[in-house]
């Protein structure tokens, strides 16, 4: 089993009942939408795509719905489109909503006219990078340092330009709440700058979803561990986050982020170029494997492809091949453990450990987590054992969300089957378990008081008896 779950985003690529069902087989376990892009149409589309699809194959998978959030971003264009900056010349942006040109583009966005003479502004994902000469009024002023083609509603990245107090927009609401109506299982919130980001979302969806925070922004990484607090889980958005710190840096922040969630049992996601290059190509560069691999021997929970499967010329190949990497980094051990934490001292940690230890002793197939909210799989897999870990809830929703999660599969059984014994047999029909496996059983109460809501059980499950 694949420790390391895939998440892959869907697009005009991929946006088809074939490819989403090659994308399942192929090893998606998280389908991710990008509600910058599309319409209600479109995405309800692309959500029911996926759902219809998931059930052909039998398989619990979740969907993410991604905010657009405050993106910094070009107008449109008059004329011709791309227009071509080129290097040495100068160019303008102005604040507020007009047709640009060669010479001149808009942006709604107010914000950017505090940015400050000297600093360096980077167009449509780093491609173009302009230096700002003047600021005058609305006006910046920039010369072209790096050009190229810019075509309408690009990105602005500006280091050191806040956004908004929030950086949930108004859209984000209401996408969050079209999110919520559909089913979607998780939201990742964008550009979020500050616990209070989250707490906000989750104002709106309350524990329906599960929240992302994606770290975009140096402010984010300052007070990650407050980030940390409130989210359900983290994605290191590695392409606007290069842009915003000096790009040297993101291998450690990536690590230290990584680090830090592991340490109190959060979800963390790697996404970015991941294997970029097969967008266009069938074999990715040696340096993205190298780098995917070494996502793995972090032990980050997830890693998800973007343009790859979005726009890509080879979605479902850029699955398998992703799915390859993972599973021969896997063969690996993992070198580190995160260091002891405060993340749930107390007596549901300390079965989750015993089970992890007993799994270790009795060499036993599975651990199974026996959870109404995905608490105790959640634990367990932050422990990261050796063996793999089924969830076995009664809650649909709460079985997808633990689709994110690293070496968790997914069972649901009806409230009445969620006792050992029934477990056990249902486990069996269902070929996870075999006769004569070892398998240890855990389940945990918040109530230390409760006689059967807490319990640790090794059993060896009876072998078939031989015909004499």
């Amino acid at each position: 089993m694949r420790q390391t779950k895939i998440i892959a985003t869907i697009g005009p690529a991929s946006d088809t009942d074939q490819e989403i069902d090659a994308l399942i087989a192929a090893g998606v376990d998280v389908f991710r939408i990008n509600f910058s892009h599309g319409t209600r149409e479109s995405q309800k589309r692309m959500y029911d795509r996926i759902r219809a699809s998931a059930a052909r194959a039998d398989r619990l998978i979740a969907v993410m719905q991604d905010l657009a959030g405050p993106k910094i971003r070009t107008g449109r264009l008059a004329g011709p489109k791309p227009i071509l900056l080129e290097q040495g010349t100068a160019f303008r942006i102005s604040i507020g909503d007009f047709a640009g040109n060669v010479e001149r583009v808009s942006t709604t966005f107010a914000g950017l006219a505090t940015v400050k003479v000297g600093a360096k502004l980077m167009l449509d994902d780093g491609r173009i990078e302009l230096r700002v000469e003047e600021v005058d009024g609305t006006d910046i002023v920039t010369k072209v340092v790096q050009g190229g083609p810019l075509g309408e509603h690009k990105g602005i990245n500006a280091p050191g330009v806040l956004f908004p107090e929030s950086a949930l927009t108004e859209k984000d609401v209401d996408d969050l709440k079209f999110g919520m109506n559909l089913g979607v299982d998780f939201s990742a919130v964008s550009f979020v700058q500050t616990s209070e980001d989250l707490r906000r979302a989750r104002k709106v969806v309350g524990h329906s979803v599960a929240l992302v925070a994606k770290i975009e922004r140096p402010q984010a990484v300052e007070v990650f561990p407050d980030i940390l607090d409130e989210a359900d889980a983290i994605m290191v958005a590695r392409g606007d986050l290069g842009l915003e710190i000096p790009l040297e840096h993101v291998p450690r922040v990536q690590k230290e982020l990584t680090r830090q969630a592991r340490a109190v049992g959060i979800p963390v996601i790697i996404a970015t170029q991941v294997l970029d290059t097969m967008r266009f190509e069938r074999r990715p560069t040696r340096a993205e494997v190298n780098d995917a691999a070494n996502s793995v021997y972090d032990g980050v929970d997830a890693i998800m492809l973007a343009g790859e499967t979005a726009v890509g010329a080879f979605p479902a190949l850029a699955v398998e091949t992703l799915d390859s990497v993972i599973r021969d980094a896997e063969s690996v051990p993992l070198a580190t453990q995160p260091p002891p934490s405060t993340m749930g001292r107390h007596h549901g940690r300390a079965l989750c450990e015993a089970a992890v230890s007993l799994a270790s002793a009795f060499k036993a197939s599975v651990i199974v987590a026996v959870t109404r909210h995905g608490a105790t799989a959640l634990q367990l897999a932050a422990l990261r054992p050796s063996v793999p870990i089924y969830a076995v809830t009664d809650d649909d929703a709460v079985a997808r969300r633990l689709a994110l999660s690293w070496g968790v599969s997914s069972t649901t059984v009806a409230t009445s089957g969620l006792e050992t014994a029934s477990i056990q047999q249902t486990l069996l029909q269902r070929k996870t378990l075999a006769q004569g496996d070892f398998v240890i059983f855990v389940r945990v109460h918040s109530d230390p008081t409760l006689a059967d809501g807490n319990f640790l059980q090794l059993r060896q499950l009876p072998a078939t008896p031989t015909n004499k």
